[in-house]
């Protein structure tokens, strides 16, 4: 039901008011239906980019931009799995098998190793340098602080 259907019902149930088409307050009321349908339209789009499983513009950016998240995959349901796989990280995620999960965040693949004090991961997917850059950063935020993080190409 359209916003001026509601009203023209509950109006001409009333009975006080000429709501003839035509009529100054036929007129009137298709006018503030149009509004209402604006802020209908607006309501549901909003409430939509509240989600991540149903975000498709800002809602996305918003939690991008929220949770730091650099993800390679541009693509929309890329861009939801990032985000939902950022929202599952906990404190305790710094351990050497959860990197794997921590690597999903970024839609990039590769193997980890470590030695004393040194976290390696060499990865497999071709990257420019730029992006290497800002995911190794973006990585860094993840590893114990003792330790340092090298990023490999191979």
């Amino acid at each position: 039901m359209t916003a001026f259907e509601s009203l023209y019902n509950k109006l001409s149930a009333l009975g006080i008011y000429d709501l003839q088409e035509g009529t100054k307050e036929y007129a009137e009321l298709m006018a503030y239906a149009e509004g209402f349908d604006l802020i209908y339209e607006k309501l549901d789009t909003l409430l939509k980019e509240c989600f991540v499983s149903t975000a498709e513009d800002f809602g996305l950016k918003n939690y991008e931009d929220m949770m730091a998240v650099c993800n390679m995959d541009q693509s929309l349901s890329g861009r939801r799995n990032s985000i939902m796989s950022t929202l599952q990280i906990t404190n305790s995620d710094s351990r050497m098998k959860d990197f794997d999960k921590i690597c999903g965040i970024f839609n990039i693949h590769g193997t980890f190793s470590d030695e004393p004090g040194k976290l390696i991961f060499n990865c497999t997917d071709s990257l420019t340098a730029d992006q290497k850059e800002i995911i190794t950063e973006q990585m860094k935020k993840f590893c114990p602080v003792s330790t340092t993080l090298q990023f490999n190409m191979v």
